[in-house]
Order: structure tokens, then C-alpha cells, then sequence
């Protein structure tokens, strides 16, 4: 449960991260390389484990639609959200105008971590979105009690480890956000005892030519809040240290959650 406290907080924290993203929506699919590399792989991992479920679709953080574009089918009643309207300007752009194209599908603003819905959707699908809730694994609880079907992707603490160990031989800590712990998150689903959890992990290394390229791959697509408390300091000896390029590996949990609503 998020306190009272936390709350204003939250909203403040959503606004950042709304305008960040917001900024970048016109160049957002040029440079989200992970980002449409997990959409096909959440795509992929649905048809595995048997597709979506009749009835009404949610998707949170839409984006650009880039998981979009390989989810909605025609007729489908399915709501793509994000925090940014200008994303979701670009996410129209992207599937084609006149949207009578795509019958049955809509767009909504709408914060993920707060969303409640008066029908529960047949499913609830997420693309690399819910590690900017305040809280990750609650976050994702919250969403799989309000639907018969989660499915998500979401980047798992551990990933980057190249660059957090060149900060550590600083004596330091990068400002990427901190990830969730898969086991944390897992153990959440569990408690609302499933009819069925299904996961995996994947290990995705991306080469970067210079430490800057990896940075800019944030930068360039609107990820580049730190986390909280980062105070930037000079990163020479990072730089340096990746002139030559860097081999960034980022984990990545794909997680299908199905249990029968009250």
C-alpha cells in the first residue's frame, strides 16, 4: 500500500518522468533499440504460452506502440495508455489515422501504477514500464489483481553490470534507476495464488562504440531520470575507461500471471 506521504511524491515523480519521456516522443522509436527488442520478445512469449484471452485489452505505457503494433488485432476492444500525451500523439501517428483503420482501438492518459478500472480487462499487457513506479513489485501486484491476465516485461535488477562495476571501482554508484529483484517480484505474484505463473529471463548484451553512446541511449529516448538522491559527479575515468566501446548486458523478466478475478 502506498502511504499518504509517498503519495505526493508519486504524482511529482510521474510528472517528471511524463515530461522527460514527453520531450523525446518524436525521436523515441529511432533510438529505443531494448525497448522494441522486449516488445517482440513479449509479443513472442504471449504466443508461447497461448496468446491473449477474448475481451478487452490494457496496455500500460504504450509509448510510440511499439508492443502495440504487434498486440492489437482488428475488432479488439484495446486501450493503449501512457503517461505522455505526446507519446500517445506519436503511438496514433504510428498505427495509422483515420483509427478507423483500427476499430476497437482507443488511447487514454493514465498513470500505471495508480490505474483502476471499473470492468476489469480481460488483460493487462506492459512493455519495460513499471520500473518507474515508486514501487516496482507493488506496482505489478496491483496491476495483476485487476485483470484475469498480466502479461509484462520489466528490466531486472543486475542488469548493466559493466557499468556499475567501472562506478564501484570509483568508490561510487552510477545514476541508473534501480531495478527490481526478480525474486522480490515473483514472490508478490505468488501471494495472490495464481492459477497460472509463467516466466523467463533473458540476457541481452547490446555494444555501445563509447561510454557516452550508452548514456545517450537514455538521454535520447526520455529514460534518463536518476535515481533518487544522485548527486552527478565528474565520470573522466568512466569515459576512459569505455573508449573503446562497452558491452552492456540488460536482464530482462518476461512474466504471464492468470488467476480468476473475485
Amino acid at each position: 500500500m502506498t502511504s499518504a506521504s509517498a503519495q505526493p511524491d508519486q504524482a511529482s515523480r510521474a510528472l517528471a518522468v511524463a515530461r522527460s519521456f514527453g520531450r523525446r516522443a518524436r525521436d523515441y522509436t529511432r533510438h529505443a533499440h531494448l525497448q522494441q527488442h522486449a516488445a517482440h520478445g513479449l509479443a513472442d512469449f504471449l504466443r508461447e504460452n497461448g496468446g491473449l484471452p477474448d475481451g478487452a485489452v490494457v496496455e500500460i505505457g504504450c509509448g510510440t506502440g511499439l508492443l502495440t503494433e504487434l498486440l492489437h488485432i482488428q475488432g479488439r476492444d484495446y486501450l493503449a495508455t501512457d503517461l505522455s500525451p505526446e507519446m500517445l500523439d506519436q503511438c496514433r501517428a504510428r498505427l495509422g489515422s483515420p483509427l478507423d483503420d483500427r476499430p476497437g482501438l482507443s488511447f487514454a492518459v493514465l498513470d500505471g501504477q495508480t490505474a483502476s478500472f471499473a470492468t476489469p480487462p480481460a488483460a493487462i499487457v506492459t512493455n519495460l514500464t513499471c520500473q518507474w513506479f515508486v514501487d516496482p513489485v507493488a506496482g505489478i501486484a496491483r496491476l495483476a489483481r485487476q485483470t484475469q491476465m498480466l502479461a509484462f516485461s520489466v528490466p531486472l535488477q543486475g542488469s548493466f553490470p559493466e557499468w556499475e562495476a567501472a562506478f564501484a571501482e570509483l568508490g561510487r554508484s552510477s545514476g541508473l534507476l534501480p531495478l527490481p529483484d526478480e525474486q522480490q517480484i515473483l514472490k508478490a505474484l505468488e501471494t495472490l495464488s495464481p492459477q497460472r505463473l509463467t516466466h523467463r529471463i533473458e540476457e541481452r548484451q547490446q555494444h555501445f562504440p563509447s561510454a557516452k553512446a550508452f548514456a545517450d541511449s537514455f538521454r535520447l529516448i526520455g529514460a534518463e531520470q536518476p535515481r533518487q538522491g544522485y548527486t552527478p559527479a565528474p565520470i573522466r575515468p568512466v569515459l576512459k575507461r569505455f573508449a573503446h566501446g562497452l558491452d552492456a548486458t540488460a536482464r530482462i523478466l518476461y512474466a504471464l500471471v492468470m488467476r480468476e478475478l473475485p
